[in-house]
């Protein structure tokens, strides 16, 4: 019921995915939100075009009263689809870590749960820092995204070691690719560029 996206660095396609599977799965009659937890870059007021400095799933998070019907007034309905809604990231936290570590979360997520079919998390890249894996103890089942001709091999390495230390559990990939007639190998042309300007150094937990 709530699956989480994200990859390993930014570029990789997630958040256009994670859109579009919410959309479809709107489309097909169900109750679908898609939440905004990258929140230190979010993504989703640039594709669906709202105020990227609106209030969002941060204010709850930060609030001092547990509040849940404060979730209602910070979700966004759209005329996308019947029954696709979105809870945008809100505003970009000084304490992003502590914040999705908050007992809140569960909470958000468990009141959510019961008003849709399918809450959609759209997530930072794993690679980068080590937010997604704190959010991961919510869903019920995490997607990683990979790009064709632009993940790297050390990346795909990096997955599978999160796999088999246990901290990305019911894990499904997606392979992301425009065109495969173009993509002949996988490379590391560019890899340290990909890693550059993301505002995820500080605490990035690739090496």
């Amino acid at each position: 019921k709530i699956i989480m996206f994200t990859s390993t660095t930014s570029g990789e396609g997630k958040t256009f995915i994670a859109s579009n599977l919410a959309v479809s799965t709107a489309l097909m009659g169900k109750k679908v939100l898609l939440v905004g937890m990258d929140i230190r870059r979010p993504r989703l007021a640039e594709m669906f075009k709202f105020d990227p400095k609106a209030e969002g799933l941060t204010s709850y998070l930060a609030a001092d009263e547990k509040d849940v019907a404060m979730l209602d007034r910070l979700i966004l309905h759209t005329d996308i689809a019947d029954g696709f809604d979105i809870l945008p990231a809100g505003i970009v936290p000084p304490n992003p870590a502590e914040l999705l570590s908050a007992v809140n979360v569960e909470r958000a997520m468990e009141y959510l749960s019961s008003k849709y079919d399918y809450i959609i998390l759209d997530t930072a890249p794993v690679g980068l820092v080590s937010d997604s894996l704190i959010i991961s103890r919510v869903a019920d089942v995490a997607v990683y995204v990979v790009r064709l001709g632009y993940t790297g091999k050390y990346d795909l390495a990096f997955f599978n070691s999160l796999v088999n230390d246990g901290k990305l559990e019911n894990v499904s990939v997606v392979v992301n690719c425009d065109d495969v007639a173009k993509k002949k190998s996988y490379g590391y042309s560019g890899y340290a560029n990909r890693y550059v300007g993301y505002g995820y150094t500080s605490e990035g937990n690739h090496k």
